[in-house]
């Protein structure tokens, strides 16, 4: 969310398919658990720019599954502008969520 920020003008697009994960959002629910300086973060960072969390299926999250896969067996963060990374090129256009900002 930082480098989204960062990058664009444009609100923030927060896509999950972990329902309950969105909704800690907008309470104090995971805040004490393991990931709950995570939750603090883009609490923090949805204060800074419009932020519009998405509830989305599983089926629709393919990238983000083959992206932690990446990090995981390859051991790599990376950052991609502007470029697709090669482990999702089969899968980010069947991801592509359109949604009408006005």
């Amino acid at each position: 969310m930082a480098l989204a920020i960062e990058h664009s003008t444009a609100p923030v697009i927060l896509q999950s398919d972990f329902s309950e994960a969105l909704s800690c959002l907008a309470t104090e629910a995971l805040q004490r658990l393991a990931y709950g300086h995570l939750v603090l973060e883009i609490k923090y960072l949805s204060g800074i720019r419009e932020f519009i969390p998405q509830k989305l299926s599983r089926v629709q999250n393919r990238v983000a599954d083959r992206l932690a896969n990446y990090s995981r067996t390859e051991r790599a963060t990376a950052l991609w502008l502007g470029s697709v990374p090669p482990c999702i090129e089969d899968v980010w256009l069947l991801d592509c969520n359109s949604m009408n900002l006005q």
